[in-house]
């Protein structure tokens, strides 16, 4: 005689799949954890765009970032001034160059106690013929007058400081920015 076989039954395992992105987008949190260039600065925007037409509620932008672009990072900026929510920025790990620039936008700016915040002069990475170089000389005299600029209207960055940063790099962590008025809050 044939022994009966127990069918078994097996619970079906529900998956549970959860979009991260959208989570984060509905309690207006934003990441700038990359190198800026247009294609992040195109996504960081139209993420400002939408949830400034949703409501004027904070929007947190965090960032981590070494920097980029500098068009790229105004788009961003400008993006930032033109929208009605208020923007609050927060370094969790570094905020370096054209990061650096964004951070200090904020409405609110916020560093964790191990955050960095760096400044230094306009790069220019292209190699090219002389007169396309010294063409894009004149264009990059341009741009670092305006960061420094944008970095004394945003600061209280001593002169001293300014040119340590034009002529090489300024790293500072948070508690020293929050003396500089780079920061308003550490986060400890």
């Amino acid at each position: 005689m044939a022994k009966k076989v127990k069918k078994s039954k097996k619970k079906k395992k529900t998956i549970l799949k959860i979009d991260i992105d959208q989570i984060l987008l509905r309690y207006r949190q934003l990441f700038l954890f990359d190198t800026i260039n247009s294609t992040l600065a195109n996504k960081i925007n139209k993420e400002l765009f939408v949830l400034d037409r949703l409501n004027n509620k904070p929007i947190i932008l965090r960032i981590n970032s070494g920097g980029g672009s500098l068009p790229a990072g105004f788009s961003i900026i400008d993006t930032i001034k033109c929208i009605k929510s208020p923007i609050i920025t927060v370094v969790t790990g570094y905020a370096a160059s054209m990061a650096g620039l964004i951070f200090l936008v904020g409405e609110q700016r916020i560093m964790f106690e191990h955050s960095v915040f760096m400044a230094h002069d306009v790069s220019a990475y292209n190699v090219d013929y002389v007169t396309k170089m010294l063409d894009s000389a004149e264009y990059l005299k341009s741009r670092q007058k305006q960061v420094f600029e944008f970095l004394s209207k945003h600061t209280k960055l001593s002169q001293t400081e300014l040119v340590k940063a034009k002529n090489g790099e300024l790293w500072l962590f948070a508690n020293e920015c929050k003396k500089k008025g780079i920061c308003d809050t550490v986060i400890i």
